[in-house]
């Protein structure tokens, strides 16, 4: 059965327009919103990851760090906190404002790169250890969802790693993603469907009322010759 989310515009030019519109204005003010309690749930997420062994390959030619993707690094805070765990960065986001603030306020967390989420696995390094995101998927009209999804699947060896939503729906979350226009209702619903459709096993473990880690484990992969 098609969500009724669906029939909102999916159109990835208009949804990219108006998301970069969006975010282009609250960059500025994005951390002095966001940073402490994003950086908390993160850092869980890290921790969790960690803990895992996720992101370690068995292969004896692994590089000396592991090397991450964040897709919709925004203002680079998941990247930090990977970079801070070891990890060798790269992130993109397809808004430019996003980006500078990234850049100059953790400049050395990671290799920033301007592109959609959708071209994760079109990135220099990959497929990379982690491909990870946060906060991102429930802003996605679903059928983009999707492909972001399969693509950032793609674009990993050992793990997808994602901080998002998860039920019940929480009354403020709901408010708060309404202004934003984002797809925060049909996510809930839809993306355990979406995971199942796309891979064969998620761990999900609570990080707070609201959020969630979403633990993707991909089949080891044979290394390139």
């Amino acid at each position: 059965m098609i969500s009724e989310n669906l029939q909102k515009p999916t159109d990835r030019a208009d949804h990219v327009l108006r998301t970069q519109r969006l975010f282009s204005m609250i960059a500025p003010v994005y951390d002095l919103m966001l940073a402490r309690s994003m950086t908390r749930v993160y850092r869980m997420a890290v921790d969790l990851l960690l803990q895992t062994g996720l992101h370690a390959s068995g292969s004896k030619r692994m590089p000396p760090a592991p090397t991450a993707l964040d897709v919709g690094t925004g203002t680079g805070l998941f990247a930090s906190e990977l970079a801070s765990s070891g990890f060798q960065v790269t992130a993109i986001d397809s808004c430019r404002a996003m980006l500078q603030v990234a850049r100059r306020r953790r400049p050395r967390a990671a290799n920033y790169i301007e592109a959609e989420a959708h071209l994760a696995s079109r990135q220099p390094g990959a497929p990379f250890d982690i491909v990870c995101t946060g906060m991102l998927l429930h802003g996605l009209p679903r059928e983009y969802r999707v492909e972001v999804l399969v693509d950032m699947i793609q674009a990993a060896r050992n793990a997808v790693v994602i901080v998002d939503y998860f039920p019940p729906p929480n009354p403020i979350a709901a408010a708060v993603e309404r202004l934003e226009g984002s797809y925060y209702r049909g996510f809930l619903h839809e993306f355990g469907d979406d995971l199942a459709g796309a891979t064969a096993n998620t761990l999900v473990h609570p990080l707070t009322a609201t959020c969630a880690l979403y633990l993707v484990p991909l089949s080891p992969r044979p290394d390139s010759h």
